[in-house]
């Protein structure tokens, strides 16, 4: 996938992803049911984990064949592991990147393309927030027991909070890498004069 075809793509998936949110944040509103809890779980999930892998993938398509990127970096950035099979022969198979580490790493690559400054602001009450967030999702999308398909009011909360904290997050990435791009434009303009 080329630059312009991934950035595309992590438009068209943030407006998909964030209007679910919005829906499902709307929704639970008019009618706080554990279908609308559960609801808004995965729609916000979604909308994190989608737009991370989106800010992996114009990453990847922007830098890979450069050497702004380790090797290490790539191999995340592919989503790929390596192993030697039974005949000794090198595999690459589908790697599992874990949450929330992976979006961690997503938003620092996506910075790293764009030559930015910024980084998740984990002292926030949003990431707390969002630890409680997880811990919620994972009961309500590998359910145990009935009760645990089933939020408590701090997890809702947490949820709600959460939601808040990743679009004012994701907005004040997009500004400041669109701020770096805007220097670095007049810096290569300016040198090229």
């Amino acid at each position: 996938m080329n630059r312009a075809s991934a950035v595309n793509e992590m438009k068209a998936t943030w407006a998909v992803l964030n209007s679910d949110l919005d829906a499902a944040v709307e929704y639970g509103k008019k009618a706080n049911t554990p279908y609308a809890q559960r609801a808004l779980t995965r729609a916000l999930f979604a909308a994190i984990e989608g737009l991370a892998y989106s800010l992996r993938q114009v990453t990847l398509a922007s830098l890979y064949g450069t050497k702004l990127l380790t090797q290490d970096e790539l191999v995340l950035l592919r989503e790929v592991s390596i192993r030697i099979d039974e005949g000794g022969k090198v595999k690459a198979r589908e790697a599992y990147l874990p949450f929330p580490q992976s979006l961690l790493f997503s938003v620092r690559m996506y910075v790293k393309n764009h030559g930015a400054k910024f980084e998740i602001d984990k002292s926030q009450k949003g990431w707390q927030a969002l630890q409680i967030a997880i811990n919620a999702r994972n009961h309500i999308t590998h359910p145990k027991s009935a009760a645990s398909l089933t939020l408590t009011n701090e997890e809702l909360q947490a949820l709600m909070e959460t939601a808040e904290w990743w679009k004012s997050s994701m907005l004040a990435l997009f500004k400041a890498c669109e701020e770096a791009d805007i220097f670095w434009r007049k810096k290569i303009e300016g040198n090229s004069q």
